[in-house]
Formats: structure tokens, sequence, C-alpha cells
């Protein structure tokens, strides 16, 4: 049977960089973390660190062990949570992530009608990017994952299961008073604007900055930048500069003209939304209730918020 102590050792040596690192935040001593991870590798006839120069560096094998071993402290660490769950929310606990747009329009009103279903569950939501809501249920962070792929790959981490529920797409938007208001122009025109987004890591960002290199034009000139869309939204309004946003957040601020929109030719950007939970067999009742509310919800938004 294997060490999980002594892995646990090797992986914070690898992760940290060096033994030293390793011993001060382990609280173990130099010498005990070096001879317990040498006696694992005789034990096994295997070497999992070499040393060049004065760096310690790890052999092709151990390189192979990193990523199994980040999955199984991370399933370590879940195991704790859920004890702690039990007997800190002994009725269950629900944790949602999703990017800025399925936690201001889609999660919310799911979360509302699973409460009045299951009043005693713990729902807890976070909102973060597309990609670290992915990440956070890969790592056993969360428990369902709500977000837009936009030109991301559809989830292929094996025991992950996603169900599409929007066609959404991004489109340029700018104050009702703009010179593009509601203009057909074109792309080279639209990106010579300033534009106010969303912090790195969000979605429309950085397919914004991929059309711009598709189209062999400069990146985006963004002159303003904000944690969350509303800031952002805002700002466009009272007249400055342009952003570029998911339909399902725009619509409503559009219809109610404190936006317009920019038809920016020979450009059609969808961003699906996706839900992703872990594959069914893995899938704890409390998501499969709450899976179910959302897919069963999903169309009862009004028809000018989904295509």
């Amino acid at each position: 049977m294997l060490n999980l102590h002594v892995l646990r050792l090797f992986y914070t040596v690898a992760t940290t960089g060096s033994v030293t690192r390793a011993s001060q935040k382990l609280n173990i001593s130099q010498p005990a973390i070096s001879a317990q991870i040498h006696k694992f590798e005789k034990e096994h006839n295997i070497v999992l660190f070499e040393i060049q120069g004065r760096q310690l560096v790890l052999t092709p094998l151990g390189e192979q062990l990193i990523q199994p071993l980040q999955k199984l402290f991370a399933l370590e660490e879940q195991v704790q949570l859920r004890i702690e769950d039990h007997h800190n929310h002994p009725k269950g606990k629900l944790r949602i992530a999703g990017n800025y747009l399925s936690s201001s329009i889609l999660i919310p009103s799911w979360a509302a009608l699973f409460k009045k279903k299951y009043p005693e569950v713990e729902v807890h939501i976070s909102t973060t990017t597309s990609r670290e809501a992915l990440e956070k249920l890969i790592n056993f962070e969360a428990d369902v994952a709500v977000y837009g792929l936009g030109d991301m790959p559809l989830p292929a981490e094996p025991g992950l299961h996603w169900t599409e529920l929007y066609a959404d797409e991004f489109l340029f938007v700018v104050s009702p008073e703009h010179k593009y208001a509601n203009q057909v122009i074109s792309l080279r025109d639209m990106m010579a604007e300033p534009f106010i987004m969303r912090e790195a890591g969000s979605v429309a960002r950085e397919r914004l900055t991929q059309l711009c290199e598709e189209h062999h034009l400069p990146p985006p000139n963004i002159e303003l930048q904000f944690t969350g869309m509303s800031g952002s939204i805002h700002a466009v309004s009272a007249g400055y500069g342009a952003s570029f946003i998911s339909l399902l957040v725009a619509n409503s601020y559009v219809t109610h003209g404190k936006l317009a929109k920019v038809n920016v030719t020979d450009v059609n950007l969808k961003n699906t939304i996706v839900m992703c939970t872990r594959q069914q067999e893995h899938v704890e009742p409390l998501v499969e209730k709450f899976v179910a509310i959302a897919v069963h919800n999903k169309d009862s938004m009004s028809s000018e918020h989904i295509l």
C-alpha cells in the first residue's frame, strides 16, 4: 500500500520548489522529509528528484505524479469538508460556481426556487470567471458550474457531464447618444473606440482579443476595467467608450434605452451557456435536484433574454 504521508511530502516539495519551503509549510524538519522521500524511492525502486547544479528538479516520473496527486489531495480535502459540512450543515450544502453572467441573471432565480423546496440546505454561490468556475468543479471546490463557453472547448475532463442551456451571443454596445449607436460599421472602426471591460480572464475579454487577432487588428484599447459587469455597463451608458458583452446581460439595457447595439459587419459570436456537474454516478442527490430545477425553468425567462 502506498504511503500517502510520504506522497504528500513529495508533492509539497515539488509544488513549493524546495525541501526548505516544504519544511516551513508542513512544520517538519528538512532531514525528516528528505529521509522519508529517499526511503520511499528505495522501496519502490524509483527516482522522483534529481539535483541539477544547486537545484532540485523532478524526474519524468516525478512530473507524471503531480497531476494525479493534486486530484488525490483535492479529494482528501473534499472528504474533510464533507465531514465538516455534516456537522455544520446537517441538512446538506450546495456549492454553485458561475461566471458573472450566470451569477447575476440565471443562478439567482434557480437558487431561490431550490431554497423554496429545500429551505434547510445551505446554498453557497461564488462568482468568478468561466475558466475558474470549471476549475472549481474539477478541483471539488464546487458541485455545479454554470458559465459561458465563449471559444472554450466543451469540458473534456473525465468524470464531468455538461448540459447546454442557452445559445447566447456577444455584441458590441455603446451609449444611445454614441455616434455608432444602431449603426452598421466595420470591425476596424469599432476597435478604434476606447473599451470598458471586465478584468482579464473573463470570456468576453478573451474572445474580443482573439477576434482582433483573427482579423489582424491591434488588441482592444481598454481604458477602464471593472471587476464586475455592472461598472462597465454604467460607464458605457454614461456616454464613454464601448463594451463587448453577452446578449443575456445587455438585452434589458438595450430594451430600456440605456445601451444601444452596434452592428459590426462579419462578426457573429456565439457564447453557449452550459451547466457542468460530475458524472451521474458521482452526483449527489442535492445536485440532481438543483440541476432538475434549473433545466425545468431555463425556458421560463422571457423570450427577450434568450435566442
